[in-house]
């Protein structure tokens, strides 16, 4: 086969591959399987964020280096994210599953239950 052929096949083959992080979405679901393939071929994760909503789940949120935006990690063969009740578990698997140990950062959309309360109560803590 010559030279030139075999280029142009790679590069066909090649392009087939990046096309599932094309999209510059903010919102872009990723699933975990893509996230490793990624990270097979040489890739790496920059940035991992932990968002807790306002009923307690955790969604992951991941920042590719060479990519843009950041990718909310997706349920397997689904574009709903993937939430975690426990934010250790998460924690886990972004470094068992990705070998992840760079920084995570934590942010919630929890609200107090009441205004009037302040951080530091023992409301807030659970305390009896």
């Amino acid at each position: 086969m010559p030279l030139q052929m075999m280029a142009e096949r790679e590069t066909e083959t090649d392009a087939r591959e990046e096309a599932w992080v094309i999209a510059t979405n903010p919102d872009f679901p990723i699933r975990a399987r893509n996230v490793n393939w990624f990270l097979e071929r040489g890739g790496s994760i920059k940035e991992v964020r932990l968002t807790e909503s306002e009923t307690g789940e955790w969604s992951v949120w991941l920042r590719l280096a060479g990519r843009s935006g950041e990718h909310r990690l997706a349920m397997f063969k689904s574009d709903e994210p993937r939430l975690y009740r426990d934010v250790g578990r998460a924690i886990a698997m972004c470094r068992d599953d990705f070998g992840y140990f760079g920084p995570i950062t934590l942010s919630t959309d929890r609200q107090p239950q009441t205004a009037g309360s302040s951080p530091g109560s023992s409301q807030d803590l659970g305390a009896t």
